[in-house]
């Protein structure tokens, strides 16, 4: 005989049972926590080669130094301060931030209160150098005073020790001379034993490759600048400098006194220091200057 249906679904036995399973999951999974100490995850940790680092610093400085070999040097010289164009210089130099040498004249130092003035802004200067120019620049008589050796060296010695100028470096009044190292230069012959003799005294004596000329009757600078700036830069190119690479350029103060040779003066700077071709630096930077 059929049993009759009641029409309720029969329970399902495994309902229960996987109700339980994320439970068990957890228990398991807390379990195996407390057997077991948290790790803190390592991570790989960058090693510095200061050996490479080094090596790097040093093609770096080397690279530097072969761009500064490979540009021409050039050395900014102005004589006989201080005097009336001496500040406008000193103002154009600094405005352009370069190194310059001024080659001194021991007597103009104490010929009035505002040339003494002059030299002490020029000794608080720390850009530019001063070297020797003679302590009376021969008084202007240039044959009697190289006819008399040891008066020479007198001279520049009264210079040196009233001013007492930083170096040794001297040029001489009213001549183009030379002993630096190898180089030996007298444009005029019969006042060679007394540059001789200053030299052998302990002074390296510089002359100039290129002067700035100037009228010496109204001191108005030469306005030909391009034709300047060029001559540079061709006596550079075909190496007649005393030393190939090295130019040494010549003004003189008492030429700027007025507002138009100051512009000249600007331009000359600005168009030297912005050349890529070369590096402006001090008289005592010369090679073979000790």
């Amino acid at each position: 005989m059929e049993t009759a249906s009641t029409g309720e679904p029969e329970p399902k036995q495994t309902t229960s049972f996987f109700r339980l399973l994320p439970v068990t999951f957890i228990i398991i999974i807390l379990s195996a926590c407390e057997n077991r100490k948290w790790q803190k995850p390592e991570y790989p940790v960058a090693v510095v080669d200061s050996a490479a680092i080094k090596q790097q610093e040093k093609q770096r400085q080397d690279s530097m130094q072969k761009i500064s070999i490979a540009k021409k040097k050039i050395y900014l010289t102005f004589d006989d301060g201080p005097n009336k164009g001496t500040r406008n210089v000193l103002q154009a130099v600094r405005e352009e931030n370069i190194p310059a040498s001024f080659f001194i004249v021991g007597e103009h130092v104490f010929d009035s209160p505002k040339q003494h003035q002059t030299w002490e802004l020029l000794k608080a200067d720390s850009v530019i150098e001063l070297c020797n120019h003679s302590y009376t620049h021969a008084h202007n008589r240039y044959t009697s005073f190289y006819n008399n050796p040891s008066g020479v060296v007198a001279d520049f010695q009264r210079s040196q020790q009233a001013l007492q100028f930083s170096n040794n470096i001297a040029r001489m009044p009213g001549r183009n001379a030379w002993r630096i190292d190898t180089i030996d230069h007298t444009d005029i012959y019969e006042s060679s034993a007394a540059i001789d003799s200053l030299h052998a005294a302990g002074f390296n004596i510089m002359g100039w490759d290129i002067e700035w000329m100037f009228d010496h009757k109204t001191l108005a600078p030469d306005t030909s600048v391009a034709l300047m700036l060029r001559r540079i830069e061709n006596m550079l190119e075909a190496e007649k400098t005393k030393t190939p690479g090295h130019l040494v350029l010549l003004a003189h103060d008492q030429a700027f006194q007025t507002e138009e040779a100051l512009q000249l003066l600007r331009l000359v700077l600005q168009s030297l220091k912005n050349n890529p071709d070369y590096e402006l630096v001090l008289a005592s930077k010369y090679p073979g200057v000790q």
